[in-house]
């Protein structure tokens, strides 16, 4: 088992939406208007899940999801 395998960090729903709205491809902007959030809120709940799953950037993050089932 790889190291993104062997560990599946427990994601809330705030965190899921965020996650589903970068797989889908959309800007910070663009999440922050679908969530009704402020860019700043976007960045923040970003970094945090990022720093969660242990991924480098959006893209990573993006991949680590679909590859562990998240999203």
């Amino acid at each position: 088992m790889d190291g993104d395998a062997a560990y599946r960090p427990q994601l809330g729903e705030r965190e899921l939406r965020v996650l589903r709205l970068v797989a889908e491809g959309y800007s910070n902007s663009e999440i922050a208007a679908e969530l009704g959030w402020s860019e700043h809120t976007v960045k923040n709940a970003l970094y945090d899940l990022m720093a969660r799953l242990g991924v480098r950037n959006r893209a990573h993050a993006a991949a680590y999801a679909v590859r562990n089932g998240l999203i």
